[in-house]
């Protein structure tokens, strides 16, 4: 008899609760790998264990053991398989499967005790990726260990959706993280010889270079994707032209830059596979880097340099400062050179080879590469191209597509995303920059619906009359290419079946395999059958003048037409659509196959793909449907007609691609209209646009046929008659062919026969638009710039999963020579009316509009320049005195005149309004970003920060001091002093902030007012802002996300697999680069709302949608990424922050005000400098200073900046968040002159407004201080002509050195904002640490973990030193969950070092949430332990509050608690003091 398992795991000592489930269990078998250190044991169970507890015990065993691995396998009885347990499963798939992680957080499920059918709430894609990687098997396999019972498993997506935050943006990260986990993290090269290889998790991975299986296969290493010229006869005869097999540069004219002189005869990169000596390579610099050495006394440089087909890295460690400023000069990101030198290994620091190459150039030259050009007299237009805002699917950025125009010298060029108008304020912006010379032709190419037409085509009769339903096999998709293998049909007449017809048909042409097995007809079957003339003509004979019925008649009646045209049959039989008939009176279904819409009928099996079986069953079908129209009082044709036509559901319809153009004005509100219901009404799967909503909105807009897509192509390939081809026509103002290249997947599809077949629909357009006299138009249906970029788009298209990513299609923009040239075969004369007259005429016909109008649309409020002239007033007057001095009333004039003047007042207001109605629900609110610096807003009661110079008042007589001498940078920092009018203690305040860096040096600038609401008022002031201004015109900040190159190294890294091959790293970082900067999705600014003047219509400035394209999303945001529209519209930033619901908790537990908080207290600023403030050693709480918690400074980061700047003052602080904020402020700059002794933290830049003050002291102009001061802190350094300027004024070089290395700076404003809350919680963490303590836990609780913590103070430090000691462990490396859980972990050590207890879970005294403060010591919540969730928490409080719990089973069954909460309550004592049932026992 085998040992029971606490008896094989005898040391193990388990919680309650892990023994008692592991009491319950019987049998077990062990498997131990003594050299791994595993553990896996199959345990059996009478009852379902789930898997949170199963894995927490698997943790406890491997802790106890110091296992790297301990697995329980469970085995339960086949009968406990249920409902109910397949989540479990799942939990346990997504724990087993290669890519299952996360792709299980949002689902349906089907379970009926063998099959399993999961519905992901997710994008095909992602479902498809999980089927790829048998995650269905992985999920069988689970269900067969743990029961023994074999289900059969299936993952679908029924319906895709694309919601906001639950579905695209987890589903793109999950491609992402996938594409990561199966090809390693990427980390672009910085130049550094250590990191050359891969890494995860920000760690070196090594798990690589490790000996492989032998039978392991390994990519093949190639150089290039492309074919690479041989030399010398594929290049060109011109020596001087080298062709690297993807571009051609002109090497005639070199301009030597570095080194010598040399002969210029360059080897393709490609070929480069060895290290080498003299030789010289050709090609476009990108990636440059140059970055200071660690000393800061040279130049670490790298790029690399590709010709397109292949590319090589260059990197140049320790350069002198001099040399790496010439090569920035000549090497910049775009550069064409060539280099001379030689190639080498790269190694690690280790000296072995990381199996890439590197080149180390000698001499230098630049070159120039061969682009394209448009040399004909007169231009083309293109009038079909997408940008980088077609989502995932196009590589022209919106700018260069203007720089391509203007350079090819072309007038106009349109501009037609997907569904999308996105790219719209790039271009907008591109063409003003280049002088207005391209006129930008605004359009879309839209996903167009046909909601008007019916499932009936031609005259129907009446319900009661005679029908020919008929089905048709073939031997393929295409009516020009294949034929009729089979015709059945059946006549129905009075709701009965009269007549059939049934006939094989000679193809004349072999049946291929797939069609043989899909059918069964093979080619014996039909030889001697009648050709297709005669069983087509039999067929018409059975029908007679009879209407017909077919499912997806448009199939079978194009091959029916196809056979009558070739034959000179006459054939226009009205017919009736079954498929379109379904999707009309069957919405609910989810597809309309015919067996699909036969079994929803309830009708008997058939016989599918059988021409008469299918006839006989879709007759009964129609039967069955001619009844369902019956109930819903459709009793004719004609009346079908009309009830589809008023009552057609957009989203249910095939769409077809048009491209839609904007003519004027008016026309673009349309369209902002039309995309805004497309988004808003129409949405699934992608925007659509229904006919009536285009014909409402038609004025103003020119409508095109567009592609293959488009509805004029379609019914062309599906063979539709003349007139209904000529119909849809009619509608269109331009009709529109493509290069045959576009289509040519037609022929691989085999709807088509050849080139020349595409050839002929294009001359049939051609002749379409002649008798109609629409003028016909060729366009590129560009979605690349140039031939060589389509590799981009086939790396993203198979990151998307589309079958066909890999297909040439060569969608670039062409030249008007190449146009011309690629549609000669309809004549000269007709090629140049194509290419160039129509195309133009098009042209002409658009007059310039500008997307977004110019000019600043603030809401109106009435009265509001004199409202808040009163308001500050009266405030000044309040704070100050009667009699103003000049220093605030100057100011305060200056401010008010230039915010009026320009249209700012009413922004003032509102945020006045908004402050007040968080004020008055009892929030403080909190500014941010450089508002404080703003003297109205803080008279306005916006900002708490004063911006005024370092001063004293005196809040009780207003008798105010500004003559105070200079001698600190903050009023903070002044010494305490009585009043000498009424001697009450005088308030310090001011921080010396100009008015300039918030509204600039004129006050012209547009002001950006950012409040933090707390989290539980946000949403409260969001509605009080449609409250204020009507919800018609309120609005979220839409955004935009884009691919970054850690996901676009995925989708490399996929496509490279899916090859079978591996590319050099910097051939790697090209194609990343390429693929960077697509659209992804759209989103919402976390607190952004915009608010649009009630005057005007949001479509006035941007379409409307939801983010994300969520249909069901309440939210609407702006179409237009709203960082275009900054400058034009109004946007509130009303952001959810912590801090002030951590104002309201301290307020609450130490029944004091926040505000009365002194700001100038020591022992406060003591706590930057050591622990002592708080009673206790470094040691004692693993930190050297006291900052735990206080927000922006208790980071480690900020810890050790504290520790070598040492602020001895507020103004000191102001520095340290400057500099923690900034980029290249601290590291390598300020922290060196610190450490250097050139200066103190006082006297370092630290925040950006420090700059213009401090060189307006050293006697720079005001003005060019102003622009010196913007130049740094955004990054851009210094003109010679500054830095002369600042030279002459005296200015030390450190200084300007300093300047020229910032790249980015912070306000001092909203420096001062974040260091009067760090004042505020310091004050109460060391006075009142009880409020403070129970504060911060209440509301940021995020990691508490209950049970860890009432295990006492040591078990906490063990845990923290743990994480830390795994933080940078490759063996057994800490979660991000427990990283997560560090900050309130360290702040429960501290706690636990100053004496302060924790009481446990109390059932009548707990919170749901809030951590109490009784009797000294902190009450835990129910939701401090992990596995309790808030509304199982408020569940308890809410039964709690009726009457007192009398049992464990009336705690249960009132509050509606699981097994498992009751669990963990009975674990922490929680039940201790009940009775586990309401039953009275009695003693006799």
């Amino acid at each position: 008899m085998s040992k029971h398992i606490l008896e094989i795991f005898s040391k193990y000592q388990p919680s309650a609760q892990a023994k008692a489930i592991l009491q319950s269990s019987g049998s077990n078998k062990l498997r131990y790998d003594r050299e791994r250190r595993i553990i896996e044991a199959e345990v059996a169970f009478p009852e379902t264990v789930s898997k949170a507890d199963l894995y927490a015990i698997e943790a406890e065993l491997c802790d106890a053991y110091q296992m790297s691995y301990v697995k329980l396998l469970p085995k339960y009885p086949a009968g406990l398989l249920t409902y109910d347990y397949i989540p479990q499963i799942l939990i346990e798939a997504e724990r087993t499967g290669v890519v299952a992680r996360g792709f299980f957080s949002d689902y349906t499920y089907e379970f009926d005790g063998k099959y399993l059918t999961v519905d992901l709430h997710t994008l095909q894609s992602g479902v498809d990726l999980v089927n790829d990687y048998k995650t269905p098997q992985v999920i069988e396999g689970i269900i067969f260990s743990e029961f023994g019972v074999r289900v059969k498993t299936e993952i679908i997506c029924s319906d895709p959706m694309t919601g906001y935050s639950e579905a695209v943006l987890r589903e793109y990260e999950e491609i992402d993280n996938t594409l990561s986990q199966l090809s390693r993290d990427y980390v672009p090269d910085r130049g550094g010889s250590e990191q050359n290889g891969y890494y995860r998790n920000g760690k070196k991975d090594t798990s690589n270079e490790t000996e492989q299986e032998p039978d392991e296969p390994k990519a093949l290493r190639v150089t290039s994707l492309f074919s690479t010229p041989e030399t010398p006869s594929d290049q060109p005869s011109d020596p001087m032209i080298y062709d690297s097999g993807c571009c051609r540069y002109d090497l005639s004219s070199p301009e030597y830059v570095w080194g010598d002189e040399f002969d210029i005869r360059p080897v393709h990169i490609a070929k480069i596979n060895t290290p080498q000596h003299n030789i010289v390579i050709v090609g476009d610099v990108f990636d440059f880097k140059s970055e200071p050495t660690r000393s800061g006394e040279k130049i670490n440089l790298s790029f690399s340099l590709t010709d397109r087909n292949s590319s090589i890295d260059i990197k140049m460690f320790g350069t002198d400062p001099d040399e790496a400023e010439t090569i920035s000069g000549f090497a910049g990101n775009g550069a064409t050179l060539a280099l001379y030198g030689s190639v080498r290994q790269e190694t690690r620091k280790d000296n072995k080879p990381t199996g890439e190459l590197l080149f180390r150039f000698k001499h230098a030259a630049r070159v120039r590469r061969i682009e394209r050009e448009d040399n004909a007299a007169q231009k083309r237009v293109e009038l079909h191209l997408h940008t980088t805002m077609s989502t995932m699917d196009a590589l022209i950025a919106p700018p260069d597509v203007i720089k391509i125009a203007k350079k090819w010298g072309h007038s106009a060029i349109a501009i037609t995303d997907h569904g999308n108008l996105q790219a719209y304020p790039e271009a907008m912006l591109a063409a003003e920059k280049m002088g207005g010379d391209i006129k930008v032709i605004y359009g879309m190419e839209a996903y167009f619906v046909n909601n008007t037409a019916s499932a009936l085509y031609g005259q129907g009769t009446d319900f009661n009359g005679e029908f020919v339903v008929f089905d048709i096999e073939t031997t393929g998709l295409s009516n020009q290419n294949d034929r009729i293998t089979e015709i059945g049909a059946v006549r129905v007449a009075n709701g009965e079946i009269k007549d059939t017809f049934g006939t094989y048909a000679d193809p004349g042409m072999p049946i291929p395999e797939d069609i043989t097995k899909l059918t069964g007809i093979t080619d014996e079957m039909v030889a001697g059958a009648p050709n297709q003339r005669d069983a087509v003509q039999a067929f018409l004979d059975f029908v007679g003048g009879r209407m017909l019925i077919a499912h997806n008649a448009d199939f079978d009646m194009g091959f029916i037409r196809h056979v009558c045209e070739k034959n000179g049959i006459e054939f226009d039989h009205a017919y009736l659509d079954t498929v379109a008939l379904s999707r009309y009176l069957n919405p609910e279904l989810k597809n309309h196959k015919l067996d699909t819409v036969a079994k929803y009928f309830s009708l008997e099996d058939f016989n599918h793909h059988r021409a008469y079986d299918d006839a006989a069953i879709l007759a009964k079908i129609f039967l069955c449907m001619v009844e369902k129209m019956r109930s819903m009082d459709i009793r004719s044709f004609a009346d079908l007609t009309r009830e589809m036509s008023e009552n057609a559901d957009p989203q249910k319809l095939k769409t077809y691609h048009q491209i839609i153009l904007v003519k004027n004005a008016v026309g673009l509100k349309n369209l902002y209209k039309i995309v805004s219901e497309s988004y808003l009404n129409y949405f699934h799967r992608n925007p659509r646009v229904p006919k009536t909503v285009l014909e409402k909105y038609r004025e103003g807009l020119i409508i095109g046929s567009a592609c293959e897509a488009g509805e004029l192509y379609t019914a062309i390939l599906d063979n539709k008659p003349e007139s209904e081809i000529e119909r849809i026509a009619d509608f269109y103002d331009y009709l529109e062919i493509q290069p045959v290249s576009n289509n040519r997947f037609l022929i691989e599809e085999e709807k088509l026969r050849d080139d020349e077949a595409l050839r002929d629909i294009n001359r049939r357009i051609y002749a379409l638009g002649k008798r109609l006299g629409k003028p016909v138009v060729a366009t590129c249906d560009a979605h690349f710039a140039n031939p060589e970029d389509e590799i981009y788009r086939k790396i993203l298209l198979t990151g998307m999963k589309f079958k066909d990513a890999d297909r040439d299609c060569q969608l670039y923009l062409r030249t008007t020579e190449e146009m011309l040239e690629e549609f000669s075969y309809l004549g000269e004369k007709e090629a140049y009316e194509v290419v160039v007259t129509n195309t133009n005429l098009i042209s002409d016909m658009v007059e310039p509009v500008r997307p977004i109008p110019k000019g600043f649309f603030t809401p109106s409020i009435e009265g509001a320049d004199e409202e808040l002239r009163n308001m500050c007033w009266e405030k000044a007057h309040s704070m100050y005195g009667d009699d103003l001095p000049a220093v605030v009333s100057e100011r305060l004039e200056k401010e008010l005149n230039s915010i009026i003047e320009h249209g700012f007042a009413a922004l003032y207001i509102i945020a006045q309004r908004l402050v007040k109605f968080s004020e008055d629900n009892g929030y403080l609110v909190g500014s941010r970003g450089s508002v404080g610096s703003s003297l109205v807003a803080i008279m306005a009661s916006i900002s708490e920060v004063n911006p005024l110079p370092p001063h004293y008042w005196c809040p009780h007589c207003r008798f105010c001091d500004f003559d105070v001498g200079g001698s600190v940078g903050s009023g903070f920092d002044l010494p305490d002093r009585n009043c000498p009018v009424c001697g009450n203690k005088l308030l310090g305040d001011g921080h010396d902030i100009p008015f300039e860096t918030f509204l600039g040096f004129y006050g012209d600038k547009f002001p950006d007012i950012d409040l933090n609401f707390s989290g539980d008022v946000q949403g409260r002031v969001h509605k009080f802002t449609e409250e204020l201004f009507g919800p018609e015109n309120v609005f979220r900040a839409g955004t935009l996300g884009t691919l970054a190159d850690k996901t676009a190294y995925g989708f490399v890294v996929k496509y490279l697999e899916n090859k079978g091959i591996s590319l050099p790293r910097a051939e790697v970082n090209r194609l990343v680069y390429g693929c960077v900067g697509v659209k992804r999705t759209t989103g919402q600014h976390p607190g952004g709302i915009v608010v649009i003047p009630k005057e005007y219509d949001v479509c006035d400035f941007t379409p409307v949608q939801h983010p994300a394209d969520d249909p069901k999303s309440n939210i609407i945001t702006t179409h237009f990424a709203f960082s275009y529209l900054h400058d034009t519209i109004l946007k509130l930033d009303e952001l959810g922050h912590d801090m002030p619901t951590k104002y309201k908790y301290l307020e609450k537990y130490s029944n004091t005000s926040v505000l009365d908080v002194p700001m100038n207290d020591r022992s406060i600023y003591d706590l930057f400098l050591s622990t002592a403030p708080l009673g206790v050693t470094p040691e004692d709480i693993n930190c050297q200073l006291g900052t735990l918690g206080l927000p922006e400074l208790g980071t480690k980061f900020v810890v050790k900046m504290l520790q070598e700047s040492k602020p001895q003052s507020f103004a000191d602080l102001l520095q340290v968040s400057g500099l923690s904020h900034g980029t290249d402020v601290w590291t390598n700059n300020a922290q060196d002159l610190i450490r250097d002794g050139t200066c103190n933290i006082s006297e370092v830049i630290g925040t950006r407004d420090s700059i213009m003050l401090a060189l307006i002291k050293y006697g720079v102009e005001k003005s060019h201080a102003f622009k010196i001061m913007e130049m740094v802190r955004k990054g851009k350094g210094l003109t010679p002509e500054f830095e002369a300027e600042m030279r002459a004024a005296g200015v030390p070089e450190w200084y300007i050195s300093s300047c020229k290395k910032i790249k980015y700076m912070f306000p001092k404003a909203h420096a001062a904002a974040y260091d009067m809350s760090a004042i505020r919680l310091g004050w109460y963490k060391v006075h009142m640490p009880l409020a403070f303590y129970c504060a911060m836990f209440t509301v940021q609780p995020l990691g508490f973990d209950g049970e860890l913590v009432m295990r006492g103070k040591s078990a906490v430090r063990d845990y923290i030193a743990d994480i830390e000691n795994r933080q940078n462990s490759n063996d057994n490396p800490a979660s991000q969950k427990e990283l997560q859980s560090l900050p309130v972990l360290m702040l429960v050590n501290e706690a636990y070092a100053r004496g302060i207890k924790f009481l446990p879970v109390d059932l009548e005294k707990s919170s749901d949430f809030e951590y109490l403060p009784e009797n000294g010591k902190i009450r835990l919540p129910f939701s401090a332990f992990a596995g309790i969730g808030e509304n199982a928490a408020a569940s308890i409080i809410s039964a709690r509050s009726e009457e007192p719990f009398f049992s464990v089973e009336d705690l249960r069954t009132r509050a509606g608690l699981t097994k498992s909460v009751i669990e963990i309550l009975r674990r922490n004592g929680a039940l201790d003091n009940l009775n586990e049932t309401d039953q009275l026992t009695f003693m006799i």
